[in-house]
């Protein structure tokens, strides 16, 4: 599947100078001919470091990458400090290295002006100090999280600074102990992902500022105490599945939403319909566009827990009978820019093998 958002044209160029982009199977990242680049400014191409904190600062001084670590299967890498993000660096732990901030200390940064990708990591036991944001990752610069977790953080793990840029691409946030995501005024991009299970008062993912945008893409919000906080910002919801209220009272965002599902309320937003939108319980989005339903009853809509359905994160099925099957025709299941809508969060055919019609939110019902 690929993706291209438009307001990240900046972070596309940006990330193609580090290389070794044909492995994220993300376009966006990749040259034209799907090889990359030759390594960040400065830095070199893959290597090989130690699994251990010195090796994660060696790696990022060296810049460029992708480079891996020297682990021993599974390993935790609990570090002393803060690591400071200042150069322009594909860090991957291949799915092995998990980095523990000791629950003393932010766990990473990325200072301005730096254009970071984090693979096939786990980031926990961050603690941000007083009210700061960001206790697993603070972000000034451009971040991008792929294949990866963000878990058991003091705080609110994920901070995204104004006019920065954060990706997530098939990446877990969840059990942190105050929300999940906070976007401050910059671009926040979602895709195959779940952000669920974020403990405290906070949203799921907050999003707070005028010029801030987000965009969710075959992704689920679920099981935080609210599901995505919008303050005077705009929010696109494409084949998502969001359990909790989109909005915030007298904060004025705007919602533009297609084939997805909300299971709560929209609270004070402005909402655009795509179509092919199920809201269940109530009626408070005002989705009156082709395909779009409103009222639909737990029981119509039939929707799992959320678990391991396959794929690299967890997700909400589709129980039988539900009215989000097969809702959404061929030529309408696209993406936020127009494009083909192939696969569902976990990677499986969208629509299923042989079928004609797209179920609306992040799950598609296979054979």
């Amino acid at each position: 599947m690929r993706y291209l958002f438009g307001f990240m044209c900046v972070l596309a160029l940006a990330v193609m100078s580090l290389g070794g982009c044909g492995d994220t199977n993300v376009t966006v990242y990749c040259g034209t001919d799907g090889t990359g680049g030759s390594g960040g400014a400065g830095g070199g191409g893959a290597q090989e470091f130690p699994c251990t904190e010195q090796g994660i600062l060696d790696a990022i001084a060296e810049g460029g990458g992708p480079h891996t670590f020297d682990c021993d299967g599974a390993q935790r890498v609990t570090t002393e400090a803060e690591i400071a993000i200042d150069n322009n660096v594909i860090l991957d732990g291949e799915g092995n290295l998990t980095v523990d901030g000791d629950d003393d200390h932010r766990v990473f940064s990325v200072a301005e002006g730096a254009t970071a990708e984090l693979r096939g990591l786990v980031v926990t036991k961050g603690r941000s100090e007083g009210d700061d944001i960001g206790s697993a990752i603070s972000n000034e610069g451009a971040l991008t999280l792929v294949d990866s977790e963000v878990v058991e953080n003091d705080g609110t793990p994920l901070g995204n600074g104004a006019g920065r840029s954060m990706t997530l691409v098939r990446t877990t946030v969840s059990r942190n102990s105050v929300g999940g995501i906070f976007n401050g005024d910059g671009s926040l991009a979602v895709i195959d992902s779940t952000v669920s299970d974020n403990g405290g008062i906070e949203a799921g993912i907050s999003v707070d500022g005028d010029e801030a945008s987000v965009v969710l893409t075959n992704s689920t919000v679920s099981g935080n105490a609210s599901g995505i906080s919008a303050s005077g910002s705009a929010l696109t919801l494409v084949n998502s599945t969001v359990r909790g209220d989109v909005g915030n009272p007298s904060a004025d965002g705007t919602l533009n939403a297609t084939g997805s599902i909300i299971v709560g309320a929209c609270v004070d937003m402005l909402v655009t319909s795509n179509g092919y939108n199920i809201e269940s319980p109530g009626d408070t989005c005002g989705f009156n566009q082709t395909g779009d339903q409103s009222e639909v009853t737990e029981a119509e809509l039939n929707l799992g827990p959320l678990q391991n359905n396959g794929g690299p994160t967890e997700t909400h099925a589709l129980g039988a009978g539900s009215v989000a099957i097969d809702q959404i025709p061929l030529e309408d299941c696209v993406d936020a820019d127009g494009e083909p809508l192939t696969t569902d969060q976990r990677g499986e055919p969208r629509p299923e093998t042989g079928g004609t019609m797209c179920d609306v939110g992040a799950f598609e019902v296979q054979p």
